[in-house]
């Protein structure tokens, strides 16, 4: 898995708080995206995303990894 990647990923679903619209925006399929969603959340030892059938929103350790993954995207452009 590219973890970067994988950090732009998890970073668009938490902005469009949904997997479908990340994946057409990301020019990605929705199982690519789900699945790579998935293996972050195993790669951090636990849940970023909570999924309804309606919203995804971010679990408190979600928030506080998507601010981490802002940064760390946002210094790798800069560089």
């Amino acid at each position: 898995m590219d973890r970067w990647l994988a950090m732009r990923i998890f970073v668009h679903v938490a902005e469009t708080a949904s997997f479908a619209k990340a994946a057409r925006q990301m020019q990605l399929s929705a199982p690519v995206v789900t699945r790579t969603v998935a293996a972050l959340e195993e790669l951090v030892g636990g849940r970023l995303l909570i999924r309804t059938t309606r919203s995804v929103k971010t679990t408190e350790a979600g928030a506080r990894y998507l601010e981490d993954c802002r940064r760390i995207l946002g210094e790798i452009a800069e560089a």
